[in-house]
């Protein structure tokens, strides 16, 4: 009993010893010496060209005649019913599948 708490103890003192921060600066103050810095500091700087500037704002005046659209986009409703409906399905078919089965378990 007394030599499982030992080690348990030794263990913990080791775990903290070498997770505590001032671990790590004793191990480096060791390796280099105190005068010299361990890397050369630098300064970058970072430049990045944004191309055009950006409208302020889009009004029917400054619309483009041709503007993005999908092939949705020019679909009739009529014809996007059917994508609609498989949308709705295959979100509630899961979960109506799921109920089926939690009710046939009992």
């Amino acid at each position: 009993m007394m030599r499982s708490l030992l080690t348990i103890l030794f263990i913990a003192t080791v775990a903290t010893a070498f997770t505590s921060p001032g671990a790590n600066t004793v191990s480096l103050a060791r390796s280099t010496s105190s005068n010299t810095p361990s890397s050369p500091t630098t300064s970058t700087t970072l430049f990045i060209d944004m191309g055009e500037p950006e409208r302020k704002a889009l009004t029917r005046e400054t619309e483009p005649d041709e503007f993005f659209s999908t092939n949705t986009d020019k679909m009739s409703d009529a014809e996007k019913i059917p994508i609609a409906l498989m949308g709705l399905a295959g979100i509630s078919l899961p979960f109506i599948a799921g109920m089926i089965a939690l009710y046939a378990a009992k």
